[in-house]
C-alpha cells in the first residue's frame, strides 16, 4: 500500500473517532458530565442506521436481524438511516439521563457504563435482533456502486468534483487562517485566486471564511464536474488539488515552526532521526529475538536521553513538546517520501524512483488498477482514478466539517456558557434562575446524538458489524483523545484523534515486520501502552496539548 493511500486510511479513522469524541467532549469537557457509557450510544447509531440499508431479512443465508428496508425507496437510504440512528441515539441518551443525571459524578460514570454493557449484551445474545454474536454483514456504503468511476458520466464527474470541493474548502480554511502571517508567498494573492475572488468582497455575504470557503469549494467542485464530462483529464485535478493541500500544510508547518532556533531545530530533527534509527532492526535482522531486543534498548535510551535532557537543560525543558512534534514532522517526512522509494533505488530505477514520489505527491488519486491511462515523462506509463475510500472520506471530512461548525457555533452561545457555568459551579447556574437538570439533559441529548452519527459512519467504513462494537474501550479511547487535545476544546478533540491514530497506524505499520503468530499480540500490547500513555498525559498535560478554549463566562438571564 502506498503511504499516501495509508494517510487516507489514516484521515477515516480520525474523521469517525473525532466525531464521537466531540460528542463525549460536550458532555465531559463543556458540562462536566462524565460518560463511561458513551460507547453504547455509538453501537445504537452503527446498528440502527444499518437496517435501513439491509435488505429484508433472508433466513436461508443464516443472517438474521429484526428489520432489512434497503428495498424500500428513499427509506432505504444511508441518509436516512443515518438521521433516524442520530436521532434514536439521542432521545436514547436523553431517556437514560433523566434517571441517572442527579447522580454524583463517578456514580454517574459507572452507572453510564453499566447502561452501554446492557446494549451490547442484548446485541450479543439476542440472534433475532441483529445475528447475535455473529457479524452483521451484507450491506455495502453509500453510492459504492459509482466506483470504478466512469469520469466521462455526469454521476461519475459528479461524485469526483464533490471529493475536490471539500478538499479544496478545507484548504481555504487553513490558508485563510494563514495569509495574514509573515511569509515569503504572496498568501493574501493566493488566497484571493483560491477563493475565486470571493474574499475581496469584505464583510458581506462572503465575510465569514468558513463561507468563503465552502463557496469556494463548491465552486471548485463544479468546475471540476463540468471538465471531467467534457474532458478525461482527472489527472491535472488530481494534481492540482493535492499541490494546493501540500502548499497549505507547508505554510502551515512553516508558520508554527518560525519561531525555533537551530539548537532546537537540531534536537527535533535528531530525535526523529533517533527514532527511525532504532527502528531499523526490525526489517533489517533475520532473527526476531535479536531484532526486538536491539529495538527495545535502543527505544530506551532515547527516551531516557531525552528525559535527562529535559530536566536538565532548561531550553530543552519550554520547548519539549516543540521539538517532539518537530521530530515527529521529521519522522513521518522520511516515512513518507524517503522509505517508500528505498527499494527503486537499490534496484537503479530511476523511473520507480520518481513513480513512487509522483504517486504519493499526487495523493488525490489512487494510481494502479482500473483507471485512465497516462503516459508522463520519466514516469512512465500510469493509470490514476479515484478510488471509494477517497470518495469516502470526502464524505466524512463534509460531514465532520458541518457538525464541528455546529457545535462550536453552540458552545460560543449562551447556551454554551450556561453548560460551562455548570461544569465550573452548578449553584451559580440556580441563582441565575436557570435549570442546571435542563442543560444537562440537552447535553446528553447532543452528545448521544453525535455519538449516534459516528456509529453510522463506523458501520459505512466497516462495512460489518459485531456487538465488539460497543466495547467499553471504545469510550476510554474517546476519553483519551479528548485529554490528549485539551478537554473542553473542539479543535483539540480533532487534535488529539489525529495523535491517537497516528500511534495506532505507527504501530500497525511496526506488527508488519514480525511473524504473523506474534502479529497479533503485538497489536494487543498497544493497549498497555495506550495506558501508560493515558496516566502520562494526565500527570504532565492535565489541559491536553491545546488547553481548555477560553470562552466569555458571562451567563445571561433572559436567553
Amino acid at each position: 500500500m502506498a503511504a499516501a493511500d495509508v494517510v487516507i486510511s489514516f484521515a477515516l479513522l480520525v474523521a469517525i473517532y473525532g466525531t464521537l469524541s466531540l460528542g463525549l467532549n460536550l458532555k465531559f469537557g463543556h458540562t462536566g458530565l462524565l460518560d463511561f457509557g458513551h460507547v453504547g450510544f455509538f453501537l445504537v447509531g452503527a446498528y440502527v442506521s444499518t437496517f435501513f440499508v439491509l435488505p429484508p431479512n433472508d433466513p436461508t443465508d443464516f443472517t438474521e436481524y429484526i428489520i432489512g428496508l434497503g428495498d424500500v425507496p428513499i427509506l432505504g437510504t444511508w441518509a436516512v438511516g443515518a438521521l433516524v440512528a442520530t436521532v434514536l441515539a439521542g432521545i436514547l441518551g436523553g431517556l437514560v439521563a433523566l434517571p441517572t443525571i442527579r447522580l454524583r459524578e463517578d456514580y454517574l460514570a459507572i452507572t453510564l457504563l453499566g447502561i452501554s454493557v446492557i446494549f451490547q449484551r442484548v446485541i450479543q445474545s439476542e440472534g433475532w435482533l441483529a445475528n447475535g454474536p455473529d457479524a452483521l454483514r451484507g450491506y455495502s456504503p453509500p453510492l459504492q456502486s459509482l466506483f470504478p468511476l466512469e469520469v466521462g458520466t455526469l454521476a461519475g464527474a459528479a461524485a469526483f468534483g464533490l471529493f475536490v470541493a471539500v478538499v479544496w474548502a478545507v484548504a481555504t480554511v487553513g490558508l485563510s487562517l494563514q495569509q495574514e502571517h509573515e511569509s515569503r508567498l504572496p498568501l493574501s494573492e493566493i488566497y484571493t485566486v483560491t477563493t475565486f475572488g470571493l474574499a475581496s468582497r469584505g464583510s458581506g455575504l462572503f465575510g465569514s471564511r468558513f463561507t468563503v470557503a465552502a463557496v469556494a469549494g463548491a465552486i471548485a467542485g463544479i468546475l471540476s464536474t463540468g471538465f471531467l464530462v467534457a474532458t478525461t483529464g482527472i489527472l491535472l485535478i488530481g494534481a492540482l488539488v493535492s499541490l494546493y493541500g501540500w502548499l497549505v500544510v507547508t505554510v502551515e508547518i512553516a508558520h508554527k515552526y518560525s519561531d525555533l532556533d537551530r539548537r532546537e531545530w537540531a534536537v527535533g530533527i535528531g530525535l526523529g532521526t533517533g527514532l527511525l534509527v532504532a527502528l531499523l532492526p526490525l526489517p533489517l535482522l533475520d532473527s526476531l529475538a535479536a531484532s526486538v531486543a536491539l529495538t527495545l534498548g535502543l527505544l530506551g535510551t532515547l527516551v531516557f536521553g531525552y528525559y535527562k535532557a529535559v530536566m536538565s537543560i532548561d531550553w530543552i525543558n519550554k520547548a519539549k513538546l516543540t521539538v517532539i512534534g518537530v521530530g515527529g514532522l521529521w519522522f513521518v517526512s522520511i516515512w513518507y517520501v524517503l522509505l517508500p522509494i528505498a527499494d527503486p533505488i537499490s534496484a537503479g530505477s530511476v523511473s520507480g524512483v520518481v513513480g513512487t514520489l509522483f504517486e504519493n505527491a499526487v495523493w488525490a488519486l489512487r494510481f494502479g488498477g482500473d483507471g485512465i491511462g497516462y503516459r508522463i515523462a520519466l514516469v512512465g506509463d500510469v493509470t490514476v482514478r479515484l478510488d471509494y475510500s477517497r470518495f469516502q472520506l470526502a464524505l466524512f471530512v463534509l460531514s465532520l466539517g458541518v457538525l464541528y461548525y455546529i457545535l462550536e457555533t453552540a458552545v460560543q452561545s449562551p447556551f454554551g456558557r450556561v453548560l460551562r457555568a455548570i461544569r465550573n459551579d452548578e449553584d451559580v447556574v440556580k441563582s441565575l434562575g436557570k435549570d442546571p437538570f435542563v442543560y444537562k439533559i440537552q447535553s446528553m441529548v447532543i452528545g448521544s446524538a453525535l455519538a449516534g452519527f459516528a456509529g453510522a459512519m463506523w458501520a459505512m467504513y466497516s462495512q460489518g458489524l459485531t456487538f465488539r462494537t460497543g466495547d467499553p474501550e471504545t469510550t476510554f479511547i474517546a476519553l483519551l483523545i479528548v485529554f490528549i487535545g485539551g478537554v473542553g476544546n473542539n479543535k483539540g478533540v480533532l487534535l488529539g484523534a489525529g495523535v491517537y491514530w497516528a500511534f495506532q497506524q505507527a504501530t500497525t505499520q511496526l506488527a508488519g515486520y514480525f511473524p504473523a503468530a506474534l502479529r497479533v499480540n503485538v497489536l494487543a500490547f498497544r493497549l498497555v501502552v495506550i495506558g501508560v500513555l493515558f496516566l502520562i498525559v494526565l500527570y504532565y498535560m492535565p489541559d491536553g496539548l491545546l488547553g481548555r478554549e477560553e470562552y466569555s463566562a458571562e451567563v445571561k438571564t433572559n436567553d
